[in-house]
Protein backbone atom coordinates (compact mmCIF):
# COMPACT_ATOMS: atom_id res chain seq x y z
CA UNK A 1 0.00 0.00 0.00
CA UNK A 2 1.32 3.63 -0.97
CA UNK A 3 1.96 5.88 1.78
CA UNK A 4 1.14 9.60 1.21
CA UNK A 5 4.77 10.54 1.28
CA UNK A 6 5.04 7.84 -1.78
CA UNK A 7 2.00 9.66 -3.07
CA UNK A 8 3.70 13.04 -2.75
CA UNK A 9 7.04 12.32 -4.45
CA UNK A 10 5.11 10.55 -7.57
CA UNK A 11 3.00 14.13 -8.09
CA UNK A 12 6.27 16.14 -7.56
CA UNK A 13 8.04 14.02 -10.11
CA UNK A 14 5.32 14.01 -12.75
CA UNK A 15 5.01 17.98 -12.01
CA UNK A 16 8.55 18.43 -12.96
CA UNK A 17 8.03 16.12 -15.83
CA UNK A 18 5.71 18.41 -16.91
CA UNK A 19 7.42 21.65 -16.80
CA UNK A 20 10.32 19.96 -18.64
CA UNK A 21 8.07 19.77 -21.22
CA UNK A 22 7.17 23.33 -21.48
CA UNK A 23 9.13 26.44 -23.20
CA UNK A 24 7.27 29.17 -21.49
CA UNK A 25 7.71 28.79 -17.17
CA UNK A 26 5.63 30.54 -14.49
CA UNK A 27 7.40 31.53 -11.24
CA UNK A 28 6.25 28.34 -9.38
CA UNK A 29 7.33 25.86 -12.32
CA UNK A 30 10.69 28.23 -12.63
CA UNK A 31 11.24 27.22 -8.75
CA UNK A 32 10.35 23.59 -9.12
CA UNK A 33 12.70 23.16 -12.05
CA UNK A 34 15.61 24.97 -9.94
CA UNK A 35 15.18 23.73 -6.34
CA UNK A 36 15.00 26.80 -5.52
CA UNK A 37 11.79 28.15 -3.42
CA UNK A 38 9.41 30.99 -4.79
CA UNK A 39 10.72 33.65 -2.04
CA UNK A 40 14.13 33.39 -3.18
CA UNK A 41 13.14 33.30 -7.19
CA UNK A 42 11.59 36.91 -6.20
CA UNK A 43 14.23 37.80 -4.76
CA UNK A 44 16.15 37.00 -8.11
CA UNK A 45 13.72 38.80 -9.95
CA UNK A 46 14.12 41.68 -8.04
CA UNK A 47 17.70 41.51 -8.33
CA UNK A 48 17.63 40.79 -11.86
CA UNK A 49 19.65 37.77 -11.39
CA UNK A 50 17.82 35.99 -13.88
CA UNK A 51 16.34 36.46 -17.18
CA UNK A 52 12.23 37.01 -17.05
CA UNK A 53 9.61 38.12 -19.36
CA UNK A 54 6.90 40.72 -17.71
CA UNK A 55 3.13 40.81 -19.09
CA UNK A 56 1.20 43.49 -17.02
CA UNK A 57 1.57 41.96 -13.29
CA UNK A 58 2.72 38.44 -14.83
CA UNK A 59 6.06 37.32 -15.06
CA UNK A 60 7.42 34.44 -17.18
CA UNK A 61 10.42 32.48 -17.77
CA UNK A 62 12.33 30.78 -21.30
CA UNK A 63 13.08 27.67 -20.28
CA UNK A 64 15.79 27.34 -22.09
CA UNK A 65 17.23 30.38 -20.57
CA UNK A 66 17.01 29.46 -17.09
CA UNK A 67 18.73 26.16 -17.92
CA UNK A 68 21.10 28.21 -19.54
CA UNK A 69 21.55 30.63 -16.20
CA UNK A 70 21.36 27.78 -14.07
CA UNK A 71 24.90 26.26 -16.15
CA UNK A 72 26.66 29.70 -15.79
CA UNK A 73 28.78 29.22 -12.92
CA UNK A 74 30.80 26.12 -14.25
CA UNK A 75 33.93 24.78 -11.99
CA UNK A 76 36.54 23.28 -14.03
CA UNK A 77 37.89 19.97 -12.63
CA UNK A 78 41.27 18.92 -11.30
CA UNK A 79 42.21 17.26 -14.62
CA UNK A 80 41.14 20.73 -16.49
CA UNK A 81 43.04 23.10 -14.14
CA UNK A 82 46.50 20.83 -14.43
CA UNK A 83 45.44 21.05 -18.39
CA UNK A 84 45.48 24.64 -18.36
CA UNK A 85 48.57 25.12 -16.48
CA UNK A 86 50.28 23.19 -18.66
CA UNK A 87 49.32 24.90 -21.29
CA UNK A 88 50.20 28.18 -19.72
CA UNK A 89 53.44 27.63 -18.75
CA UNK A 90 54.71 25.77 -21.97
CA UNK A 91 53.74 29.01 -23.63
CA UNK A 92 55.33 31.09 -21.13
CA UNK A 93 58.22 28.88 -21.81
CA UNK A 94 57.94 29.48 -25.43
CA UNK A 95 57.64 33.25 -25.31
CA UNK A 96 60.59 33.58 -23.11
CA UNK A 97 62.72 30.90 -24.98
CA UNK A 98 62.46 33.88 -28.47
CA UNK A 99 63.63 37.23 -26.24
Amino acid sequence: MRTLDDIGKQLDRIEKAAVLNKSVLTISEVALLTGYTVKYMRLLIAQHDIPYYRRGNRIYFNRDEVENWMMQQRIPSNEEIKQEASRRINNKQLTTSKQ
